[in-house]
C-alpha cells in the first residue's frame, strides 16, 4: 500500500478498507471468539471449563465447516 507523503490519510481510503472485510473473515474472528465467551462462561457461571471448552469448540467448528464444507469460497476476488 502506497503512503501518503504528508501522512494524513483521506476519508475515502479509510471507508475503502471498511468494504474488504467479508464472510469469511467474520467466521475466522468467530472461532477464537467462541473460546474466550466460553472462557467467561464458565468463571462468571461457575461452569466446569471443560464444559464450557467443549461448548466453545462446538462453535467453531460449526463455523469451521460452514466456511470450508457447506460454503466454501468460489474464487479469488480482487487483486
Amino acid at each position: 500500500m502506497a503512503r501518503d507523503i504528508t501522512g494524513i490519510v483521506d476519508r475515502s481510503r479509510i471507508d475503502d478498507r471498511s468494504l474488504t472485510i467479508d464472510r469469511y473473515d467474520l467466521l475466522l474472528g468467530l472461532i477464537p471468539t467462541a473460546f474466550v465467551v466460553a472462557f467467561l462462561a464458565s468463571r462468571l457461571l461457575s461452569l466446569p471449563f471443560e464444559a464450557a471448552v467443549l461448548g466453545g469448540a462446538a462453535i467453531a467448528a460449526l463455523a469451521l465447516f460452514d466456511g470450508v464444507f457447506f460454503r466454501p469460497p468460489t474464487g479469488l476476488r480482487g487483486t
